[in-house]
């Protein structure tokens, strides 16, 4: 206990030393927390906006279907695949689409377009697109022939409310078909890339361009919990063994990756942070060792052993981490709440370009604060050997005449 006292007070003998070690690590630790909360945030967005608006939690398509959006790949037995799926307590809605690679057509421009032909009112269901909605409705206007399409295409082809465009594509017989389409709803999403390809009709009026009468390109499945999604997908996949049934992590590319390293980015962002930070307590804490070699030479010559010279040298380093460690750790959870509720805006950095959200919203879990204060406290043990080693080596006599 007594050693405990000694360490403490030697610490706040030299305030300003201190206080620069202390502040070095509260804001170091900030900065680590926060940057991982950022990017953690936008990732998470990322995957919710993906999963929300784009793709739901499971698809099923004929095997070939996604490689290049052919026609040909319909699902024949789709009532039967829809029927089972409504029928699982674990499926909480279910939409069947038709999609089609073809020409949009404007007075402006011309250009390749993914269509896809959607039941609004179960499409509402598995995905919220209805929700981002910047102009007129989701087909809920009496107009013979409506599509929505995205801010980003009407900007491209000088697109308004009430325009006309015209789609051609291929049927499921090979011959081109074309079809004037009226603008009734503009919608604007995180992702520019998914905005600038993609558009949306009635399911009928798809299934008059394919002249087809049964079948689907795509069902879209939403479930009550995004984990629900691969074991749900793996048994279905058994069920219907002659199509493709994907979760969400395996219908973008690096999606399960991006899932699986979002932990890991806040851990090497902290871990190169604290990096640095061992090296300004470890200079600190020599420097302090070496300041006082009389001292520590006058303890040691009468009768501290250096057992007990170690322990006080890590002692004052673990008191400096102690104090510094909470406060950056509340200013970390103070950032991240604000923010976390007010966001970041990076709309002049153009992420959307990128497939990312303009806002972000930095998030942490409880679990990586307490993951991360381990890591500082096992960096500043780490940091306090050397020179608790150092002063080891000293030799009392010696130590005594050093002026």
């Amino acid at each position: 206990m007594m050693l405990l006292k000694v360490a403490w007070k030697n610490i706040w003998r030299n305030k300003v030393r201190s206080f620069v070690v202390i502040t070095a690590l509260a804001l170091g630790l900030w900065a680590g927390v926060f940057a991982g909360a950022f990017v953690k945030g936008m990732m998470q967005s990322k995957v919710e906006a993906l999963v929300h608006t784009e793709i739901s939690h499971m698809q099923i398509h004929e095997p070939g279907f996604r490689d290049e959006y052919q026609g040909t790949y319909v699902i024949e037995n789709n009532d039967a695949v829809v029927q089972s799926l409504q029928q699982d307590e674990r499926v909480e809605a279910v939409s069947e689409r038709l999609i089609s690679m073809g020409m949009l057509q404007s007075a402006r421009k011309t250009s390749a377009l993914r269509l896809v032909g959607v039941n609004p009112e179960l499409e509402k269901k598995v995905s919220n697109l209805h929700e981002m909605l910047v102009e007129g409705s989701y087909f809920e206007s009496k107009v013979k022939r409506p599509i929505v399409l995205s801010q980003k295409t009407a900007e491209e082809y000088d697109i308004k409310m009430g325009s006309k465009v015209v789609f051609t594509m291929q049927d499921i017989h090979g011959d081109m078909k074309s079809a004037v389409y009226k603008v009734v709803g503009i919608y604007q999403t995180s992702n520019n890339m998914y905005d600038k390809m993609t558009a949306f009709v009635p399911f009928a009026l798809m299934q008059k361009m394919y002249d087809l009468d049964q079948g689907s390109h795509e069902i879209a499945v939403w479930l009550g919990d995004h984990e629900n999604a691969e074991p749900v997908a793996a048994e279905y996949s058994e069920k219907f063994k002659e199509l493709e049934v994907l979760p969400w992590l395996d219908l973008s590319l690096g999606l399960r990756m991006m899932t699986s390293a979002i932990d890991i980015y806040l851990y090497v962002i902290v871990g190169i942070i604290l990096v640095a930070l061992l090296f300004v307590v470890l200079n600190t804490m020599l420097m302090a060792v070496l300041e006082r070699t009389r001292e520590i030479g006058m303890l040691m010559a009468i009768g501290m052993d250096k057992a007990r010279v170690f322990r006080m040298i890590m002692y004052e380093t673990i008191f400096m981490s102690m104090v510094g460690v909470p406060i950056g750790l509340f200013i970390s959870w103070l950032s991240v709440t604000v923010f976390g509720q007010t966001g970041i805006d990076l709309s002049a950095a153009e992420y959307e370009n990128l497939g990312y959200a303009s806002i972000i919203y930095p998030r942490m879990d409880s679990q990586s604060y307490v993951v991360v204060a381990i890591m500082v406290l096992v960096m500043a043990f780490v940091a306090s050997l050397y020179p608790a080693i150092k002063a080891l080596r000293l030799k009392p006599v010696e130590a005594i005449r050093k002026v």
